[in-house]
């Protein structure tokens, strides 16, 4: 994971300028295949955003077991540069998440829930996190478009900020980048070729999304916004 934020202004002020749908904005970073980078992007901007945030920002996860996003701010650098994670919140907003835990299991409704929210230090950073070890043997999580939970996100928070696996991997952001106010393409500028960012928003816009523009990652050490693509 690496600290973006010094590359990733000039995206953050696009983002800004973009009317919410009603109460908060959401936006979600992707990628055609792996290693581009998503996380460190994704991380980067919802840290600019809490820094000038009224309400929460919430960093979600998609990949909900792995908890790659929670894991880097709770132990290593991230965690001795921004105060660790706090108690959990339930993440579910009294509404039904993104997801659901199919066949069904009991433990996903009680207490808490399995998918929280931690508080980053004194930030207003809040990152999620899913107990992925409160699944039982021939249990599997679907992702789900679930337009209700993202308008209790929206009244919860001022950006919710997600990150999505890469679309060679698995197709969690594209179930709910319609809900998104936009995506984010990220590409690794020395390898990804055209075909494939054209591929990626291709796929993005026939699920009903709104592609915002690419972030060209690791060009030189940083990361650059470019708010067209070509067509």
């Amino acid at each position: 994971m690496r600290d973006l934020r010094a590359d990733l202004k000039e995206l953050y002020r696009s983002l800004s300028q973009t009317p919410a749908t009603e109460g908060g904005r959401t936006v979600m970073f992707i990628s055609a295949r792996s290693g581009e980078g998503v996380s460190s992007v994704a991380t980067a901007f919802a840290l600019l955003a809490a820094a000038q945030a009224r309400k929460p920002v919430w960093l979600i996860d998609l990949d909900l077991k792995r908890n790659h996003l929670f894991n880097t701010f709770a132990v290593g650098a991230f965690a001795d540069a921004f105060g660790g994670v706090g108690p959990p919140y339930s993440a579910a907003l009294k509404t039904q998440p993104f997801f659901s835990v199919e066949p069904d299991l009991a433990e996903a409704t009680q207490g808490l829930g399995l998918f929280t929210a931690h508080r980053v230090g004194e930030t207003r950073l809040m990152v999620t996190q899913f107990d992925a070890g409160r699944l039982k043997p021939g249990h599997g999580i679907r992702i789900k478009t679930q337009p209700a939970y993202w308008q209790a996100v929206r009244a919860a928070t001022d950006w919710a900020v997600v990150d999505a696996p890469a679309l060679e991997l698995a197709g969690a952001g594209l179930a709910i980048t319609s809900q998104m106010d936009k995506t984010v393409i990220v590409v690794r500028a020395d390898e990804t070729t055209p075909q494939d960012v054209d591929a990626a928003r291709r796929e993005v816009e026939a699920h009903g999304g709104r592609v915002a523009g690419v972030v060209l990652n690791r060009e030189k050490p940083d990361a650059r916004f470019a708010d067209r693509i070509s067509r």
